[in-house]
């Protein structure tokens, strides 16, 4: 009986995993659409024709496929439809085009199938039947429309009856019998299967609702007109050009996140606004006949000035234009909203909020009007870069630095050197602000040599493009810690003058108290950053890496009980190696502190400064390179362990220090054997004095005299001082060597 019922267990669990579906996945291409069919092991399949497409099928045995996801990166126009044939199992693929499928076996256990347009190549394999005989060439389905019902006639003028969907919620007394329809509307069946169906179409109602999709008029009140052909409820859907239908994943979203609808491409096809021609010769027919008769403006005239002057770049002008002939003009807040943006001015009234991820030019504006929209998909980077490229060149040199600063700042190069690319295809000079830009681009990257070579003849031409020069090239050399001449401090004194009170005041002051500290002056620098706190990193990273050490005692040497400023965490480490080196461990064991990953070694040697080796030790535990070995070896020493530091000595080829610690250790006889001169001789010395050598004389011979002996010892003593003179002169004291 248990075998019976492992047996069923087994076939359970076997079952459960192999009844695991397979992935079916897609994309479209150029000129292609793949499916992507990943079996979890690798499969013996063919492929042959049938005559709506074509059918995958496996010998060895059917599985379940997925294909809920199929749709979901494509739509229609290649793929129909793709099933499973419940009785064989094999894997249909209905084709919409005129094309043919190739597939390739990508690595075992992974089918692509790629759907290419145009006629199959001659003597396909996948172009017969896997039953045999022959199949039509492929072509594409017509478009399939509803058949009216039997008896109904399809008017042009009122192609369909509306239908009362509130009628049965709004007059519930009303007795549900059968005969003619009434004025009130068709009462929907109460077949308790279509409650559902009812459900579902009244979320969805509520949703377009919300969206302002679908405009749901109140009944009105009941009157002896009323007739068939004037319901008194109905479902309104606005405007049929503003309704866009589409399968799961085709195309781009028609709508913001908002629900409004997304800018058509032909409002705002800027570029189209004014010709090839002079500028010269454009102007005064641009500005003709903009009044009519009794002096009322003409939309159509003044349309054009408008649309005139917004290709020029001429934002306050064209707003300008709209307020002293206001009149009938639908695009008239895009127009001013566009104004805005090309004077980079904020926009009382935004018309593209929102429209960052429209399919459409809208998201260009969008991203223009508001930097800081985040990155990621709220971002139609395809849009952009297409309206972009459609401007013409002197709005692309207009606009493009804004452009290419928002996606250097969120970290998007490739974004960024498109649209630079974009920018730097118009004729003619390209102009200082897109010099800037590209200088921005060079840092970003990692160029900061380019970058400088680029800023440096802005910021001596005369031009509106000198003081932003100055700005970036101070702020370019202070975050390497290079220095900032006085003439440069100086320029940016007198510009930070001129816009006191103004929007570029902040960012003035942080490149001069920048400028400050690149130059030596930190008493200044520290003195601005009341007002100028967001240079308060940069400054930090100029002192650590070159202010002087009276400059770094002054403003690094912090009370014990007082914070350590969280903007200098990058270089904390560097100011705690530097207050190493003054003596000062306790101030240095503090800056390593705000560091997330003090490096081993430091804080050993801060822990040796402090008399700690035994912490030395515990941090440099596992830790044998070549930077942790001396200080393990001073740790060891420390703790009067001379003979492991001599062997770290040993190992490092440090002979001198290795000698030292053998002699502080005592060991006179591995001196005198293998130490070098003169630590061998004063050893050999200590090894053997007078008195061992006599007691260890041979008893056959008679003991010298004490004049002998004396005479002995007298010649001893000289050799034993010559050795200690030699020795404290090859060597020297611990206080010059630290020197």
């Amino acid at each position: 009986m248990m075998r019976l019922v492992l047996a069923a267990l087994l076939a359970v669990l076997a079952s459960g995993v192999q009844a695991k579906p397979v992935q079916v996945t897609s994309g479209d291409h150029p000129g292609f659409t793949r499916l992507v069919v990943q079996y979890a092991a690798p499969v013996n399949w063919v492929m042959g024709r049938t005559p709506d497409g074509y059918e995958v099928r496996l010998p060895d045995g059917a599985v379940q496929y997925d294909l809920s996801a199929v749709f979901d990166q494509i739509g229609k126009s290649r793929l129909a439809a793709i099933w499973a044939d419940p009785d064989s199992g094999a894997l249909h693929v209905g084709v919409a085009c005129a094309c043919y499928a190739m597939p390739f076996e990508f690595r075992p256990g992974i089918i692509v199938i790629d759907l290419h347009d145009g006629a199959p190549p001659a003597g396909s394999s996948f172009e017969q039947p896997l039953d045999g005989g022959t199949s039509g060439d492929l072509a594409a389905r017509p478009i399939l429309r509803p058949k009216p019902r039997p008896g109904q006639k399809m008017a042009a003028a009122d192609p369909v009856t509306p239908y009362d969907w509130t009628a049965l919620a709004l007059d519930e007394t009303r007795p549900q019998t059968s005969g003619p329809r009434t004025t009130a509307g068709v009462v929907p069946s109460a077949d308790p299967g279509l409650e559902p169906l009812r459900q579902s179409l009244m979320a969805q109602l509520s949703l377009g609702a919300s969206q302002g999709i679908v405009d749901m008029i109140l009944p009105k009140a009941q009157t002896a007109a009323t007739t068939e052909g004037d319901p008194s409820v109905n479902i309104h859907l606005g405007e049929t050009a503003n309704l866009v239908i589409r399968q799961k994943g085709e195309g781009g979203a028609a709508l913001t996140a908002l629900g409004a609808l997304c800018i058509a491409d032909d409002r705002l096809d800027i570029g189209s606004w004014a010709d090839d021609s002079p500028v010269a010769d454009q102007f005064g027919p641009s500005r003709s006949a903009l009044t009519g008769e009794f002096d009322r403006p003409d939309a159509e005239a003044v349309k054009m000035a408008v649309q005139f002057t917004l290709n020029l770049g001429f934002g306050a002008e064209a707003r300008a234009l709209l307020r002293v002939f206001p009149g009938e003009q639908p695009d008239a807040v895009l127009w001013a909203s566009m104004a805005h943006i090309l004077d980079e001015e904020s926009d009382p009234a935004p018309a593209f909020a929102g429209m960052s991820a429209c399919d459409t030019a809208a998201a260009l504006w969008a991203v223009l009007a508001d930097p800081d929209v985040p990155p990621g998909n709220d971002i139609q980077k395809a849009a952009i870069l297409r309206g972009f490229s459609a401007l013409p060149g002197h709005l692309r040199r207009q606009l493009g630095p804004r452009l290419v600063g928002h996606f250097l700042k969120v970290g998007d190069f490739s974004t960024a050197v498109s649209l630079r690319d974009a920018i730097l295809r118009a004729p003619g000079d390209a102009g200082p602000d897109v010099e800037l830009m590209q200088a921005a681009m060079e840092a970003a990257i990692g160029k900061p040599g380019a970058a400088q070579t680029r800023l440096e003849p802005l910021t001596t031409a005369p031009g509106p493009a000198q003081p932003d020069a100055l700005v970036a090239l101070v702020e370019q050399r202070a975050s390497l810690a290079q220095d900032v001449s006085f003439a440069q401090v100086q320029a940016l004194e007198e510009l930070l003058k001129e816009r006191r009170g103004g929007a570029e005041e902040p960012r003035f002051q942080r490149a001069l108290v920048l400028a400050y500290g690149a130059s030596g002056d930190f008493e200044a620098a520290f003195a601005g950053l009341a007002k100028a706190p967001d240079a308060t990193a940069g400054l930090w990273n100029i002192l650590a890496k070159t202010g002087s050490d009276t400059a770094l005692l002054a403003h690094a040497t912090i009370a014990l009980d007082a914070p350590l400023p969280p903007q200098a965490k990058p270089v904390a480490t560097l100011i705690a190696a530097r207050m190493l080196q003054f003596g000062l461990s306790d101030q240095a064991a503090r800056w390593l502190g705000l560091d997330d990953h003090p490096p081993s070694v430091l804080m050993a040697r801060v822990a040796l400064a402090q008399g700690n080796p035994q912490a030395a030790l515990a941090t440099l535990a596992g830790d044998a390179t070549a930077q942790a070995l001396p200080v393990r070896a001073e740790a060891l020493r420390q703790l009067g362990d001379e003979q492991a530091a001599a062997k770290i000595y040993a190992s490092l080829g440090k002979d001198d220090e290795r000698w030292n610690a053998i002699g502080r250790a005592h060991d006179w006889i591995a001196l005198a054997s293998d130490g070098p001169e003169p630590w061998k001789g004063a050893a050999a010395a200590l090894a053997s004095p007078v008195a061992d050598t006599l007691a260890t004389s041979s008893p056959t011979i008679a003991a010298p005299g004490p004049l002998a002996q004396s005479q002995s010892l007298l010649t001893q003593s000289a050799a034993t001082r010559s050795a200690i003179t030699a020795l404290l002169t090859a060597v020297k004291s611990p206080a010059i060597a630290t020197q």
